[in-house]
Formats: structure tokens, sequence, C-alpha cells
């Protein structure tokens, strides 16, 4: 959301066992595109307002648009979880202090050249010394100059097993990036893979 107004809606299903996604959301054009791929080799089919693409083209460009969603998207939903994954460097900075007698451990996370999609990106994380909770986190992306953007991490929930935040509000503009109907099903129906729905 950018100054009150929806800009882009993303939905995403995760087969985690069997690394299947599903990503819908609007193209360039405005148009809802579904992109149904393996993880493993990006492979697919895709979906325009419903309709199965043919062109193997314009399959392969929203499968791709669909795996850059996935990686992103999930990273903004997951990043607790994958500070230890291959390629990623952790250092602790010490201790900030904050108003009302706030203190948050800093983390500084920086990657290898090959992880990812962007590789330069650079996060330093503030994780409440009381609730041991990500309270925000600053960055400097791949392609930006200057000192570091940043957002809150708010609306901590309990998700089945995991505990995770569901609201985003960036620093200093009115953008704000909300993560809702957060499920976490034993099972999902099979044509969720492989069906327009």
């Amino acid at each position: 959301t950018r100054e009150g107004r929806e800009v882009a809606r993303f939905r995403h299903w995760w087969d985690k066992k069997l690394g299947r996604c599903r990503v819908e959301g609007p193209d360039e054009k405005g148009r809802v595109v579904t992109a149904l791929f393996r993880l493993s080799d990006r492979k697919g089919k895709s979906f325009t307002d419903g309709i199965a693409d043919t062109d193997s083209a314009n399959i392969a460009t929203i499968v791709q648009m669909g795996y850059e969603r996935w990686v992103n998207d999930t990273y903004w939903l997951l990043m607790p979880f994958k500070l230890r994954d291959p390629g990623t460097h952790l250092k602790y900075s010490g201790v900030k202090q904050g108003e009302r007698g706030l203190e948050w451990d800093l983390l500084e996370l920086t990657f290898d050249a090959n992880v990812g999609l962007t590789p330069n990106d650079h996060y330093w994380l503030y994780v409440n010394r009381k609730t041991h909770l990500i309270d925000r986190w600053e960055f400097v992306l791949q392609d930006q100059k200057g000192p570091p953007q940043g957002s809150t991490w708010e609306e901590w929930t309990q998700v089945g097993p995991l505990k995770l935040s569901t609201l985003r509000r960036f620093q200093g503009r009115p953008a704000l990036l909300r993560l809702e109907n957060i499920a976490v099903p034993a099972t999902l129906d099979e044509s969720v893979f492989t069906n327009a729905r």
C-alpha cells in the first residue's frame, strides 16, 4: 500500500515438501497472471486471466516473474528462518539503545556473490532484547546508494508452528506491506498446482 492506496497484491501457495509453487498477481498490463512451477528447475505452466498460455516465451516470462516474486515475498515473510542459509554471513554488531529504554541486538547480514537474486543486498536487523523478535530492519539494496532504508516488523502472529510478523511500515514514506491470510495447512488440494482454478 502506498499513500493509502493498494498498488499490488500477490497470492502464494508453496508446497515446501515437493518444492512446488503457485503465484498469482497482476502483470504490467493489469492482467491476472498465474505461474505454476517447480523450484528445482523453474519449469512449469502459466495462465493469463484464467486461460492457459501456449506461447513458450510467454510461459517462461510468467514463470520467471512467479519465481522472482516467490524469492522476494518469502524473504519478507520468512527472513528470520533464513539467517543461516548457505552463503549468508551473519555478524553481531553489538547493542543499540533506543527511546524509552528499548535495547536491540544488532545483526548485520550480507551474502556470497551467487546467493539469491540480489546478492549485494545488505541488512541490519534490530532484535528486541526482551522479546527476542525483530522490531525493524534497515537495508541498502543491491542497486541503491546512500543511507539505509528501513521498515518496522509488526503484528507478530502465531501461524501454526511459526511466529511471523505480518506488517511492515516503511520509514520516512507513506507505504506499508501487509502479509494476509497466512496458513500452514497439512495438505493442499492438488488442483492448486495444476489448474487455473
